[in-house]
């Protein structure tokens, strides 16, 4: 089985998570767009709306394209 992820994709980063941030992830996701914020983990809960907006964004990009 191919283990690439060949449909676009978004990766929100937190910039200060301690977990490492995947550095062959486009080896795997080639169609990824990474969008990092300023927080931690639990990116969702300390930038709601900041989090909404890069996926609005995003989703708005994939419509139109």
């Amino acid at each position: 089985m191919d283990p690439v992820i060949r449909q676009p994709a978004l990766m929100v980063y937190g910039d200060r998570d301690l977990v490492q941030r995947g550095e062959n992830l486009g080896d795997f996701v080639p169609n990824v767009e990474v969008v990092s914020l300023d927080c931690g983990h639990w990116i969702q809960q300390e930038k709601p709306e900041e989090t909404n907006q890069a996926i609005l964004t995003w989703l708005e990009r994939q419509d139109a394209g």
